[in-house]
C-alpha cells in the first residue's frame, strides 16, 4: 500500500533472530503508541498482514514470526510460553521499546499469541500498555487432552504420505474462497516452514496456565469474541480478567477475519487503544 512505509527486518532474541513486519503511515509515525502482534501456529506474522496494512494507517505496527516460524530461528528444543515471551520480549527491547526508550506497546494476539502476549503482559508490565485478543486459548484440563490428541506430538512428515498433499487441499484448494489463491498458496507455504518443530508452540500452549495469569493482567484488555473455535473459551477469559471490555462479534468467522474484515476488526482494536 503506498500510503504506508512497510519493511522487514531482524532482531535479536535468546532464541536467535527474531524475523518481523513492520508497517506505520508513509507520511510518519504519529504520535500514538505501537501495536505488537502475536499471530497463531502454526503460522507467522504473514497471517495478519491485511489487518496490518489496515491498523497501519495511523500508527506504527509490528507483526512478529514466533520463533520456530516463520522468517525467525528455531529454539534447539521444546520451550515454554515464558520462553517466547521472554524473547519477544528482548525482541521488542532491541527495537528500542521500554522505559528507557520508546516506551510501552499495545499488544494483539491470538490462539497461541493469545497466551504469548498474556504472559508477556505478566511478565514485563513495563513493555505492555494494553492487550486486545481476538480469541483467548485458554483451556480446561479435558480440554486440553483434547486438543493435544489433535495437535500435540511432531506432525506427520516423516510418518504420513498424504501429510503434505492433505494440507494443501485443505488450505489451498478447498480453502475459503473469500482469500484469493495466491494468498491461500502463501498461507499454506508459511504452515510448512515450521517444520517438525511446529508442535513446540501447540504443546507450550496445553502446558500454560492460562486462567492464573490472565486474573494477574494489570493493563487494560480487550476481548473480541469471534465465529471461532475458541469463542466460549474467550467469553469465559473475559470472567477472569480485572479490566476487561468484552465485544460480541460472532458475524465474523476467524478463517477469514484478517482477509475479509480486516477493516472491521481495526476500528474496533483502533477505538480501543485510542479511549486509554
Amino acid at each position: 500500500m503506498s500510503e504506508l512505509n512497510a519493511q522487514r527486518g531482524y532482531v535479536d532474541s535468546s532464541f536467535g533472530q527474531v524475523h518481523y513486519r513492520d508497517a506505520s503511515p508513509a507520511s510518519g509515525a504519529p504520535d500514538r503508541t505501537a501495536v505488537v502482534c502475536f499471530h497463531q501456529s502454526p503460522m507467522s506474522g504473514m497471517q495478519y498482514q491485511p489487518f496490518q496494512d489496515e491498523l497501519a494507517r495511523d500508527r506504527r505496527v509490528i507483526c512478529p514470526d514466533t520463533p520456530g516460524f516463520g522468517g525467525s530461528d528455531t529454539p534447539p528444543g521444546p520451550v515454554t510460553i515464558a520462553d517466547y515471551a521472554n524473547a519477544m520480549a528482548q525482541a521488542l527491547v532491541g527495537l528500542g521499546f521500554g522505559e528507557d526508550g520508546l516506551g510501552p506497546v499495545d499488544v494483539f494476539g491470538g490462539h497461541t499469541g493469545s497466551v504469548i502476549g498474556t504472559e508477556l503482559a505478566v511478565l514485563r508490565p513495563d513493555l505492555v500498555r494494553s492487550i486486545a485478543y481476538p480469541s483467548v486459548a485458554l483451556f480446561s484440563d479435558e480440554q486440553k487432552k483434547i486438543m493435544l490428541e489433535r495437535f500435540g506430538g511432531p506432525p506427520g512428515y516423516f510418518t504420513d504420505p498424504d501429510f503434505v498433499a492433505n494440507s494443501y487441499k485443505q488450505t489451498v484448494l478447498d480453502g475459503r474462497p473469500e482469500i484469493n489463491p495466491e494468498r491461500r498458496l502463501a498461507l499454506f507455504a508459511e504452515r510448512l516452514r515450521s517444520g517438525m518443530q511446529a508442535s513446540y508452540a501447540p504443546d507450550a500452549v496445553m502446558a500454560y496456565d492460562a486462567e492464573s495469569r490472565l486474573q494477574k493482567l494489570s493493563q487494560p484488555a480487550l476481548i473480541l469474541v469471534l465465529d471461532d473455535m475458541l469463542a466460549e473459551n474467550s467469553r469465559r477469559a473475559g470472567t477472569l480478567i480485572p479490566n476487561v471490555t468484552v465485544v460480541e462479534m460472532a458475524h465474523i468467522q476467524h478463517g477469514i477475519a484478517w482477509d475479509v474484515h480486516a477493516a472491521e476488526i481495526a476500528i474496533a482494536v483502533r477505538d480501543f487503544y485510542d479511549s486509554l
